[in-house]
This record gives structure tokens, C-alpha cells and sequence, in this order.
């Protein structure tokens, strides 16, 4: 059965839309967690149960960088696929995924598959054979490679549009599947095991990068990306990481004490007031 589209509709709003804005997965057949992370060169930071540990340590990691783009927290899992066992290693804006500099070699011998959108909307999919790029392409309709065109059959199938497709996230988890036999669902992000490492990234110095981008019309544009905004990026989501702790750590005091609050969503008024005014006595 082919994988659709429509089957990852889901991804979209996963989590308040906070994997989708900005995210990368890398699926590498054969080599377990630990020997993918040994690959990538990456510091050993141990096993974390779920995604809500993954992404409380990652929110760590990134608070304690002074640069974004030298180093990235990456989470990997065992999966079944095609032909036996995949590593699916998650990066939570991360680029470790997207970097020829490390896939090529991490692709010697075995295939590699990898998918990624940033706060940019910038979406890429690459699909690497024995250290070999066969396809990427940011939109559907501009491919290269070695094999640009391998994928278009397949690409059809699963739901995007050839002529004046734009990028897409759910076209580009569904063409994954295809290549691999591994399906992402919220339960397997949810629920599973992750073993963690810090990969540092191929020293490269830059003050701004050039993005190639075609629209739907096929107009041909280019935008710079300083590093300055990069840090900006970083720092608007670092603030979104720590009103989101604070967020957690008021439900689970309200809910503590008796008071109720929803799992999800705006916080009652009643509840913060309350929660601020419990920590201003503890304080004194």
C-alpha cells in the first residue's frame, strides 16, 4: 500500500506545530542508534524515555549555546523498515540531516534518507545511496542529483504536484516512508527511547548564507540569510522554550494543590496568580 500524503496530516499540528516549524529526520538503514551517532562523530549525552524528555533536553541545549549552527542535539531510535532495521535520528532545528559534509560518509554502504523545514518555511529532502546524493529537492519540481528524476513516479503516487507544486512537509514524511517502510506516527515520537549525542558541525565560517528559491510561478528569487538572524531565530525560540517550561511547571504545581487547569491551552487566570503568589512567600 502507498503511502500518502493525507497520512501525515497529523504533523502539521503535532505537538502545537512545534516539530513542524522546524525540524529534521534522518532515516539510515542498517546501523543501530549508538553506531549512527558514533558515525556522525557525536558526544555521547545518554538515553531519554519519550519526546518530552527529548525536548526538555534539547531546550537545555540550545539555552546553553552562545552561537547556533557549531554543535546539534540529535535523538536517535531504532525502527523496523524495509529489509530490516532503521536508525530515525530527530533533530529539533537541526541541520545535521541536510549536511552533505556528514551524509555522504554516513551513507557509505547502506541508504539515507533525510527531511528537514527550518523558521524559514525552507523545507529539503535528500535521498543518499552508498555516499552517493541520488535526489534532493527543495520544490518537487526542481530536483537534482545523480538520479533526479528516480523519485517522480513515486512522488506522484504519494500526493505531490509536479507541475506547480510547492514544498511539503507531509509529501516529503510520505516519500520517506516509500524509500524506507518506516512509518512516523505521534506514538513512535511520543513513546520512544532516545539515545542522544552532540554533533559538531564541519567548521565552517559564515556571515550569511544565499537560499535559491523558485516560486509556484517559476520565478527564480535568491534571499540572504544573515547570521544575525539566524541568532535571532534562535533567541525568539529560546523565549518560546522557557514560556513553555513555565507553562508546564504552573499545571503541574495547580494540579498539585487541587486547583484545575486544561492539559493544553491558555492557562486560568486564577492559577498563575495563585502560582506566583505561592513562590513569592517561598522566596521570602
Amino acid at each position: 500500500m502507498t503511502a500518502s500524503a493525507a497520512d501525515y496530516a497529523w504533523f502539521r499540528d503535532y505537538r502545537r506545530g512545534s516539530l513542524y516549524e522546524m525540524y529534521c529526520m534522518t532515516l539510515v538503514q542498517g546501523p543501530g542508534p549508538a553506531e549512527v551517532l558514533a558515525r556522525l562523530g557525536a558526544e555521547p549525552q545518554g538515553e531519554l524515555r519519550g519526546f518530552d524528555a527529548f525536548t526538555d533536553r534539547d531546550g537545555e541545549f540550545q539555552d546553553g549555546q552562545d552561537l547556533y549552527g557549531d554543535y546539534m542535539f540529535v535523538g536517535a531510535m531504532s525502527v523496523c523498515g524495509h529489509d530490516g532495521p532503521w536508525t530515525l535520528a530527530v533533530e529539533i532545528n537541526g541541520t545535521v540531516g541536510t549536511d552533505d559534509r556528514l551524509m555522504g560518509p554516513l551513507s557509505t554502504g547502506t541508504r539515507v534518507v533525510s527531511h528537514y523545514r527550518n523558521i524559514n518555511a525552507v523545507t529539503l529532502f535528500h535521498w543518499w545511496e552508498d555516499g552517493e546524493l541520488r535526489t534532493q529537492f527543495e520544490w518537487p519540481v526542481h530536483r537534482s542529483g545523480s538520479s533526479p528524476d528516480a523519485l517522480v513516479q513515486t512522488m506522484a503516487e504519494v500526493g505531490f504536484d509536479l507541475v506547480e507544486g510547492s514544498s511539503d512537509v507531509a509529501g516529503n514524511l510520505a516519500l520517506a516512508e516509500e524509500l524506507t517502510g518506516v512509518r512516523i506516527t505521534a506514538d513512535l515520537l511520543d513513546t520512544s527511547h532516545y539515545d542522544t549525542g552532540i554533533v559538531e558541525m564541519p567548521t565552517e565560517e559564515w556571515t550569511s548564507v544565499t537560499i535559491d528559491i523558485t516560486d509556484a510561478d517559476g520565478q527564480r528569487l535568491h534571499k540572504i540569510v544573515t547570521r544575525q538572524e539566524v541568532e535571532q531565530a534562535l533567541e525568539e525560540r529560546r523565549a518560546s522554550h522557557a514560556l513553555a517550561r513555565s507553562d508546564a511547571a504552573i499545571r503541574t504545581w495547580a494540579q498539585s494543590v487541587g486547583i484545575k487547569v486544561p492539559r493544553e491551552g491558555p492557562l486560568p487566570a486564577i492559577a498563575i496568580e495563585q502560582y506566583e503568589a505561592s513562590h513569592d512567600t517561598e522566596s521570602h
